[in-house]
């Protein structure tokens, strides 16, 4: 069990708009500013010192640096978004990509300030390593802040796009009448009724969508993570419940406990009981007790305006 989490956790992949090619472009943009800025107002290792040039030749001397320096993030993605295209990315790799950049950004404006400073030695191992360490706190400083910035807007934009397109196509929160599917691109694969979705489940890059059809299950398998699926149905009866699984609490009927879990049985004919792993419980209980008795009271006023 502990392997399969393991090995779930590496194929993990990155956020899409992590990786998007507007936001990626964005991102040089705002980095390239932000450096410029940076470099402006802090001067790091006084290097407004190191030749004698006025303010206006620092600035244009360092736009011509900062631009340098972009251009190599720049090709960085641009070899990031090739990639992306034929070959998945997880979150461990992209860490380490972004960390490379770092440190060829560094390897770069160390060679930079051996060459530029007559007081240090272009060949001295000593010189090159207290350069390069100081040179990749301030890398660091000048880069990481606009990634973060950046990463914190696309996942906050990411998040508004989602609602709006979830408005645009009618779904309403708390009461959709249809679920419209799309695949991690955006591509819309799948439209059913709400009510018809059973669960869905987790299989590596893809979702299993498992619904009704004439009183049968039906699968649809549709590439996706399930991170984001639960973003898209975050206030619905489909609500998270374990690590692998999506149930419409609307078609729970009980909740009761198997050995050291809780499974959960539903109201279809031949469909298994989907478990509950203990980080969900109190999330998976708080959802039967709101949408398990909103579907009671849906079910005693048919049956009273039948008697009626």
């Amino acid at each position: 069990m502990s392997a399969e989490k393991n090995t779930r956790a590496k194929k993990s992949k990155v956020a899409a708009y992590l990786i998007e090619k507007s936001n990626l472009v964005k991102l040089v943009i705002f980095t390239g500013l932000f450096s410029l800025v940076f470099v402006n107002l802090y001067k790091p290792f006084s290097s407004d010192r190191w030749i004698d040039i006025s303010s206006t030749q620092y600035f244009l001397y360092s736009c011509v640096i900062v631009f340098i320096g972009i251009a190599v993030i720049a090709i960085s993605r641009y070899i990031m978004n090739l990639f992306v295209r034929k070959y998945s990315l997880n979150n461990v790799e992209y860490a380490i990509w972004v960390i490379l950049e770092l440190v060829i950004l560094s390897g770069f404006y160390t060679l930079y300030v051996l060459w530029i400073r007559s007081d240090l030695q272009f060949w001295s191992l000593e010189d090159i390593v207290i350069v390069f360490r100081d040179i990749n706190i301030n890398t660091f400083l000048v880069v990481f802040f606009p990634y973060l910035i950046s990463w914190l807007y696309f996942a906050y934009d990411d998040k508004n796009k989602t609602i709006r397109e979830l408005e645009k196509r009618g779904v309403v929160r708390n009461g959709p009448s249809v679920l419209h599917f799309n695949d991690e691109k955006g591509g819309q694969r799948l439209s059913v009724a709400f009510e018809s979705v059973i669960y869905i489940e987790s299989a590596d890059n893809y979702i299993e969508i498992n619904y009704l059809l004439h009183d049968k299950i039906e699968k649809f398998m549709l590439r996706n993570s399930m991170k984001r699926t639960e973003l898209e149905l975050f206030d619905t009866a489909i609500q998270r419940c374990h690590r692998s699984y999506m149930v419409n609490f609307e078609h729970v009927i009980s909740m009761h406990k198997h050995a050291e879990d809780f499974m959960l049985e539903l109201d279809v004919p031949d469909c298994k009981r989907i478990p509950v792993s203990k980080t969900y419980t109190k999330k998976a209980t708080q959802a039967f007790t709101h949408f398990g008795s909103r579907r009671s009271f849906a079910l005693h006023e048919v049956t009273y305006k039948g008697n009626a």
